[in-house]
């Protein structure tokens, strides 16, 4: 007889009462908050390790279009499925990585300061440069992330101020990191 191992679900209900947004609920974008990324928000708002502070990211990986357009839907999403192993492989095994949309993904990093934050994050830009740098048929792609402190029970709110950390970063052009300001 094998032995198996039930994970207990957490009912949307549970979800709402404890980070404070069902995976339903819109996000000001007009977006909804996936499951899977709602639960390890759940998990880092209960999980503190020693004098670490849980952080959100949004990473977004520029140039898949051009990858679609002129090596087709099947190398862009081989592309996609690298990127995403990449990036899993370059995070601690306490670190949480879910797909929030096509070429976007939420990130949530564990650590004690912002400078320890941000190079967990330059770690991550540069595992994807790396990979880039193999594949001939990303060029001129990016890497762009925002992120903000875990200090809000608001799920909405953390993913909107992440990607408008993100935004500003995709300003600044190439690659780069961007983080948010505190709450308004």
């Amino acid at each position: 007889m094998a032995a198996s191992w039930k994970r207990s679900r957490t009912s949307s209900s549970d979800l709402e009462r404890i980070v404070g947004v069902s995976s339903a609920t819109p996000a000001g974008r007009g977006s909804t908050i996936p499951p899977r990324f709602a639960r390890h928000l759940e998990g880092a708002a209960h999980r503190r390790r020693g004098d670490e502070t849980p952080w959100v990211a949004v990473v977004r990986v520029g140039g898949v279009d051009a990858i679609r357009e002129r090596w087709g839907d099947p190398a862009a999403e081989e592309f996609l499925r690298s990127t995403a192993s990449a990036l899993r492989a370059s995070l601690r095994e306490s670190d949480k990585l879910s797909p929030l949309g096509r070429a976007e993904y939420g990130v949530i990093l564990d650590a004690p300061s912002a400078e320890h934050m941000m190079a967990g994050l330059v770690r991550l830009v540069s595992t994807v440069d790396e990979l880039a740098a193999r594949d001939h048929r990303w060029d001129g792609g990016s890497l762009h992330a925002g992120v903000t402190l875990l200090d809000s029970a608001d799920a909405a709110e953390l993913l909107d101020r992440a990607r408008d950390a993100l935004e500003r970063a995709e300003r600044q052009g190439d690659t780069s990191v961007a983080m948010a300001g505190k709450p308004g």
